[in-house]
């Protein structure tokens, strides 16, 4: 009989002390159990996972821009991406981006004339989704720097026009309209002249006239 009541009180042990676990690994209520919030939306930290592509714009490989993209990162607000350009320990640009997308953010186009691929760099969509915006870094090779085009990212759907040396904006909204830009000297891209409305079914022979007319009346 003793032993019997005995393994009963060890039962009853067991069972308040199990118990007892139970309610401290339960969150309080509001409580965030390793989770963080971004932009309204928790996300288990474990499931954060970054791609890292690294590119070596120069023949001297010592050089390297490296993008970090997360799907939830500790940048500034808004932002989930770094760019930086660093030569070993050397960092001389870092940057903070959005990038929309995960995978496949990343195409090199040039877009000054001076026949080097310079990095483009895919942000976000808008427009439902039918204009797109990138941020732009230039490739200098001679002095073995990148710099970022200031305003780039407000250019929506830019194409380099070799022709003219200037690039071609077209926005889809109610109505599509074309703008042209160029880049300062001090790296900053803006717009020369007005838009205009795609009325002409986007043929080409017409928007080169276009442009020279831009370009011409800039000249004044």
């Amino acid at each position: 009989m003793k032993n019997f009541l005995f393994i009963f009180i060890l039962i009853g042990i067991f069972f308040c002390r199990t118990n007892a676990q139970r309610k401290e690994s339960t969150p309080t209520k509001g409580a965030i159990s390793n989770r963080k919030q971004f932009k309204g939306k928790f996300v288990n930290q474990s499931d954060t996972e970054c791609v890292l592509q690294k590119y070596h714009p120069f023949t001297d490989k010592n050089y390297v821009v490296t993008i970090k993209n997360c799907p939830v990162a500790d940048v500034t607000p808004g932002d989930n991406a770094t760019i930086s350009f660093s030569k070993g320990q050397t960092v001389f640009l870092k940057d903070s981006l959005f990038i929309k997308i995960q995978n496949d953010f990343l195409e090199f186009k040039d877009f000054n004339g001076d026949g080097v691929k310079d990095i483009l760099i895919f942000s976000e969509t808008g427009g439902r989704g039918g204009n797109s915006f990138y941020y732009l870094y230039l490739v200098d090779p001679k002095n073995k720097k990148i710099a970022r085009v200031k305003d780039f990212e407000n250019v929506v759907n830019p194409e380099y026009d070799k022709k003219h040396n200037v690039i071609v904006a077209y926005g889809l909204s109610g109505t599509n309209n074309y703008s042209i830009y160029k880049i300062s000297g001090a790296n900053k891209a803006y717009q020369i002249g007005k838009s205009f409305e795609d009325d002409f079914e986007s043929d080409a022979d017409v928007l080169n006239k276009k442009i020279i007319k831009i370009l011409k009346a800039g000249k004044r």
